[in-house]
C-alpha cells in the first residue's frame, strides 16, 4: 500500500518535527531580541507577538505528539485522588481497603516510613492523598503495562523518600488528643473569599498596578488569631 505525504504518518510526523523545530530557533532569535534591545520592559506589540510563536509552539508539540486540544486522548485513567474524592462511603471505603493493606505490607516495611507515619494519619487528608498516590505510582512501576525496573529505581529512588519527608512536615509533631480539641470545625477557608471583587475588578483593568491597599478587616482576616492593632506608614498603629 502507498501512502501519499499528505496521509502518510511518518510524513506528518517528520513535518511537525520540521515546523517545531523553525518555531523554536524564531522564538530564540526574538527572546535574544527582546533580552540585547531592551532594558526594563517591552513593548506590548512585541509581547502579544511573541505570545502568539509560543502558541504556535505549543500547537506544533500537540502535534508531534498526535494530541489535539479539542480530542481527549482514548483509554487514560485519571489518577485518583483522595482530596477530589466523591462525597461517597463506598468510594471512600474502596480506597482504605486497598491503601490500608498496602502501608501494611509495602509502605511500613520501611523503618523511616514507620518513625514518620503519625498514629493520626487518617485525620490528615494531605497525608492520605500522599499516601494513595504513592501506592498506586508502586502498582504502576511493579504491575502496570508499563512496568520497568527504571520506574521501580524511581520509586525507590525519589517518590518514596520524597512522600516519607512531607509526612513528617505535615505531621509536625502531630497525635490524637491534639484532633480531638478541633473535632467539628471547618477545615480550611480561603482567606478574603468575600473580598474577590476588587480583585477582579483590579486584574481585570488595572494590573499593572500594586493592587489595592489591605484594609484593617483584611489583615485582621489574614493573620492566624486576628491583629488588635494594624501598623500604619508612619511606624504607629491604628
Amino acid at each position: 500500500m502507498k501512502h501519499t505525504d499528505h496521509g502518510d504518518p511518518e510524513q506528518t510526523a517528520k513535518k511537525a518535527v520540521a515546523a517545531l523545530a523553525r518555531t523554536v530557533d524564531q522564538l530564540s532569535r526574538d527572546v535574544q531580541a527582546l533580552k540585547g534591545g531592551m532594558q526594563q520592559t517591552a513593548a506590548k506589540a512585541e509581547v502579544t507577538r511573541l505570545a502568539g510563536v509560543v502558541t504556535e509552539l505549543g500547537e506544533t508539540v500537540m502535534q508531534v505528539t498526535g494530541h489535539s486540544g479539542g480530542q481527549k486522548t482514548a483509554d487514560v485513567e485519571p489518577v485518583r485522588s483522595w482530596l477530589r474524592l466523591p462525597e461517597d462511603e463506598a468510594a471512600a471505603e474502596t480506597v482504605l481497603s486497598e491503601l490500608v493493606p498496602w502501608l501494611q505490607t509495602v509502605y511500613l516495611r520501611y523503618g523511616d516510613a514507620r518513625e514518620t507515619l503519625p498514629p493520626c494519619w487518617l485525620w490528615h487528608p494531605d497525608i492520605v492523598e500522599e499516601l494513595l498516590w504513592l501506592m498506586d505510582a508502586w502498582t504502576s512501576a511493579f504491575y502496570g503495562p508499563d512496568a520497568s525496573l527504571r520506574l521501580v529505581g524511581d520509586w525507590h529512588d525519589r517518590q518514596r523518600p520524597g512522600v516519607m519527608r512531607r509526612v513528617g512536615i505535615y505531621a509536625g509533631g502531630c497525635d490524637l488528643p491534639t484532633h480531638r480539641d478541633h473535632a467539628g470545625e471547618t477545615a480550611a477557608v480561603v482567606p478574603l473569599i468575600d473580598d474577590l471583587d476588587g480583585f477582579v475588578k483590579w486584574w481585570a483593568a488595572d494590573r499593572d498596578n500594586n493592587g489595592p491597599e489591605p484594609t484593617r478587616e483584611q489583615i485582621q482576616a489574614g493573620r492566624r488569631g486576628g491583629l488588635a492593632a494594624v501598623p500604619d506608614q508612619d511606624g504607629g498603629y491604628r
